[in-house]
């Protein structure tokens, strides 16, 4: 899977953001400080982010960008639909993205890796739903413990949903 630099960036900018106390805003400059990045970059994705209802501004002295919702309440789905990601495997258009030389698949009437690719996409899905950017917020072995929870979860309820086909 590949994930955009726009999606990587602009997650960690997120993160970021809903580390924050509630009465608390980050400025660009400060975003930019803390992450690594330029200013007109962090900007670009405080205007994603604003575009998508994530991210609201606050003006004056003490201004700056802060979560329009909690973090629990923010899925990670949104944060990189926010960004232009989204599966393109559940896509009538995805085969025909692969067609070849061909105007279609050739093998858009029996295609043995279709449904990998949907599994696969559900499964992302599901997973990207589930996980808030609260569940980013900790230390690092408390959120790979947070994460292998939800994977198993998403995991467990795909296989059991393929079970009863």
């Amino acid at each position: 899977m590949n994930v955009s630099a726009l999606e990587e960036y602009g997650l960690r900018c997120a993160v970021s953001l809903a580390s924050l106390q509630p009465d608390q805003t980050l400025s660009a400059p400060e975003i930019a400080e803390k992450e690594g990045l330029s200013v007109e970059y962090v900007s670009k994705f405080m205007l994603y982010l604003k575009k998508a209802g994530l991210v609201t501004t606050i003006r004056g002295v003490n201004g700056g960008f802060a979560l329009s919702k909690s973090p629990r309440e923010i899925s990670l789905k949104e944060v990189f639909e926010a960004f232009g990601g989204k599966s393109r495997v559940s896509d009538e258009e995805f085969c025909n993205s692969f067609a070849g030389k061909a105007e279609s698949c050739v093998h858009q009437m029996g295609c043995s890796i279709r449904p990998f690719w949907k599994i696969l996409s559900h499964y992302i899905d599901a997973f990207t739903s589930e996980m808030t950017l609260q569940d980013l917020l900790g230390p690092e072995t408390e959120i790979l413990l947070k994460t292998e929870v939800i994977a198993l979860k998403n995991i467990q309820a795909l296989k059991d949903q393929y079970e009863h086909k």
